[in-house]
């Protein structure tokens, strides 16, 4: 997932980038609001995270710029102003959410899942990495194209998605993405499992789907 980091105090910027960076996102600074809106137009962001007061145009302009020209991806404005009717002017304009400095990363963080989860519900969609999960055409958007997945490819990557972490076993899949009261005496889980971790890994060297050999199977994202 790829976000925009747009924050003219150096020191803050930096640390942003580490912190989101082992988080497993993608990240690239901007220094100004004129050379974030040209960062944007040249790639392909998931999240922007803007400073509000910013030399050249600040992070609120750069938001109304963007937003009248159709970027629907969420905004979140950092700012040091405590005033609640500038940070209504704020959302107004088209920011998703805003947080005031100083503040923790931990609490950015928060933010920024409470976000895309409110974006991705909006947008029938599912974002993991550089990936998209569309759940109104049943199909997985990659860095380059898109892929219309069969049937139980599509069930089966959307259960694994919302059970991250998670470990699955043969039985519980039957049963939750095959919606069949017992297992079957053929191999079709384990066939249909190698067709989804064959294109997800020729879009990406991740491992997402793992096999925990005697319990069954775990998809990770980092």
């Amino acid at each position: 997932m790829n976000i925009l980091i747009a924050e003219d105090e150096k020191s803050i910027a930096n640390s942003l980038e580490k912190n989101l960076t082992e988080e497993g996102f993608n990240t690239k600074i901007a220094v100004n609001g004129e050379e974030a809106i040209s960062l944007v137009k040249n790639n392909n962001f998931d999240m922007l995270i803007l400073d509000w007061r910013m030399p050249e145009l600040t992070g609120l302009e750069v938001c109304k710029i963007l937003r009248g020209s159709g970027f629907d991806k969420p905004i979140i404005l950092l700012t040091a102003l405590s005033d609640v009717e500038k940070k209504v002017n704020a959302l107004n304009c088209g920011a998703d959410d805003y947080i005031t400095k100083p503040f923790s990363f931990e609490e950015l963080m928060a933010r920024i899942s409470a976000v895309l989860r409110r974006y991705q519900k909006a947008h029938n969609i599912i974002l993991f990495d550089d990936f998209k999960l569309d759940l109104i055409n049943h199909s997985l958007v990659t860095p380059t194209e898109k892929i219309k997945l069969p049937e139980k490819e599509f069930e089966l990557l959307k259960y694994f998605l919302e059970n991250k972490g998670v470990i699955v076993n043969k039985e519980t899949l039957c049963r939750d993405v095959w919606e069949l009261p017992f297992t079957p005496n053929t191999n079709l889980v384990e066939v249909t499992v190698k067709n989804l971790r064959r294109k997800l890994e020729e879009y990406s060297e991740k491992k997402y789907i793992k096999t925990v050999y005697g319990e069954g199977y775990i998809f990770l994202t980092e």
